[in-house]
């Protein structure tokens, strides 16, 4: 049984790790903390846990965090997460970020993005960026695992085959989020007021600091540097992202070839399927990744859309699916 601990467990994330381990027949919680509520019933901040989880939120202050897991999941905010990673990684703890903190490699543009000095260069090196179906053999070596965010997941697993068989000249990405990619504190643009029949475009162009995650992929994996242009979107949803991605070719390939060229590259992937139809409700609640291939010959333009659950395959599906493969277990235990 692999015994996990869950540091700051009481947002969306922590949340949803929860409730996936309920089902998981290989993990045992040991505790979930919170810096906001030591010391209260999980259940009574998340009444629908009742029967998944027993006990008190945990104090991370506390050194007893680090003794008696085998792996420790951090749902901390930017920046919070880098001291708890350096402090697991020396007890030889494996230890799961889904924060931003370790998914840079490139400590200048983790500066410049985050407004803050990296303080773990050494650590930043030997993390894994957690996107299985490119970084598996990597995740299965690893112990520093540096979860994607999931606007990244949903972009990187639209262009990847793209990359690796076309040449890609420009990207251009409309994602549209729902209000729980914001997390659970309340703030004026989340209110039921703002975002009920509304759509609300921000960080509009190459302002999202998510952006800097997907060129740092795309820049260091392959040999050409499309320009990417990003435009998020809030969309009164509970849950799921679907970005459309349209990416100029050099020279024009079929849509019926392109597309059976990501089902081929996708084929053995257990999280990914392909589907003529995009719609949210397909992933919303799963660890999948949809995806539909179309395209406009006149502009040699390919057009990607991708589907996934924001607070799953975009955030703790995926840490519990990278969680599988680093201890080399079933990599489906628990998320179907």
């Amino acid at each position: 049984m692999i015994k996990a601990g869950i540091v700051g467990g009481s947002g969306l994330t922590g949340r949803e790790l929860i409730k996936i381990f309920a089902k998981h027949g290989k993990v045992k919680i040991m505790y979930v903390t919170s810096l906001e509520y030591p010391g209260v019933e999980v259940t009574k901040i998340f009444p629908e846990l009742a029967g998944k989880i027993q006990g008190a939120f945990a104090d991370a202050s506390k050194a007893d965090i680090y003794k008696g897991i085998d792996v420790a999941f951090l749902c901390l905010p930017h920046a919070a997460a880098m001291e708890f990673v350096a402090k697991f990684a020396e007890k030889k703890i494996k230890v799961i970020d889904l924060s931003a903190d370790f998914r840079i490699k490139d400590a200048e543009s983790y500066k410049a993005w985050y407004n803050k000095e990296h303080e773990h260069k050494d650590l930043l090196k030997q993390a894994v960026y957690g996107l299985p179906e490119f970084y598996r053999k990597d995740i299965k070596k690893t112990k520093i695992l540096a979860n994607p965010g999931c606007y990244p997941t949903s972009i990187l697993l639209g262009v990847i085959p793209a990359l690796k068989n076309l040449e890609v000249q420009s990207i251009i990405v409309d994602s549209k989020s729902s209000v729980s990619g914001a997390g659970i504190t309340p703030a004026p643009g989340n209110h039921y007021l703002y975002v009920n029949e509304n759509v609300t475009p921000y960080k509009v162009g190459r302002k999202h600091r998510h952006l800097a995650e997907v060129e740092d992929v795309i820049y260091r994996e392959f040999t050409g540097k499309p320009d990417i242009i990003f435009t998020p979107q809030v969309v009164p949803m509970q849950s799921g992202i679907l970005s459309c991605i349209y990416m100029k070719l050099k020279t024009w390939q079929d849509a019926d070839s392109v597309k059976k060229m990501y089902a081929d590259f996708y084929k053995n992937e257990p999280f990914v399927r392909m589907t003529d139809a995009a719609n949210v409700h397909n992933v919303q609640g799963t660890n999948f990744c949809e995806i539909y291939v179309d395209g406009v010959k006149e502009s040699n333009t390919l057009i990607v859309i991708t589907t996934i659950d924001n607070l799953v395959k975009g955030a703790s599906g995926q840490a519990v699916q990278n969680m599988n493969i680093m201890f080399g277990i079933d990599e489906k235990e628990g998320l179907q």
